[in-house]
């Protein structure tokens, strides 16, 4: 049979269903983005309405404020990123859904998840030990299975705002199974 024979059990996908690898990770990043600069900025408002003080003496709204500027400057890294990357992707997808792939929401609601069970686990757990599952939870990647990098990172991040709420800022902090904490 010559090369070029249309019989075989290779066949193309139709070119209407075909999105790129580059556009589909670039479609994420801008989503993800826009929705974190949006919670970022609500944030923001939000705390703003509770004075922020000065930075050597913080009022209520003061590190909320903080956290509303660090989650939407985040939000605004991944959309700079994505728009200024040079990946090209030549078929697209036009009117499929939301136009929010699928991994995407999966993420979202994996990650929201994670955040009610901190947000619930707080009081019972202590602050110490809900941070640190919480953050393993989120560093954690499945494919790579990578132990021992999201256990340092969830350690570090759980340490250090304990270190900034409890010793710089005199937070109470819930103790939970841990009471000499």
């Amino acid at each position: 049979m010559p090369l070029g024979s249309p019989r075989g059990s290779f066949r193309l996908p139709p070119r209407k269903r075909v999105m790129g690898k580059a556009m589909a990770e670039k479609q994420t990043g801008m989503s993800e983005g826009i929705f974190w600069v949006v919670i970022g900025g609500i944030i923001c408002v939000l705390a703003s309405g509770y004075g922020l003080g000065s930075f050597r003496a913080p009022a209520p709204g003061f590190v909320a404020f903080l956290s509303g500027i660090l989650i939407g400057g985040v939000g605004a890294v991944m959309i700079l990123s994505r728009s200024i990357s040079t990946g090209h992707a030549k078929e697209t997808t036009r009117g499929a859904g939301l136009g929010v792939p699928t991994a995407s929401l999966s993420r979202l609601v994996y990650t929201m998840i994670f955040l009610t069970a901190y947000a619930i686990l707080m009081d019972p757990l202590g602050y110490i030990v809900s941070t640190f599952l919480a953050m393993f939870g989120l560093f954690f990647n499945w494919e790579k299975k990578n132990w021992f990098w999201s256990s340092f990172f969830s350690i570090t991040v759980s340490l250090a705002s304990y270190l900034v709420f409890e010793v710089w800022l005199h937070c109470q902090l819930p103790r939970g199974i841990l009471p000499w904490w």
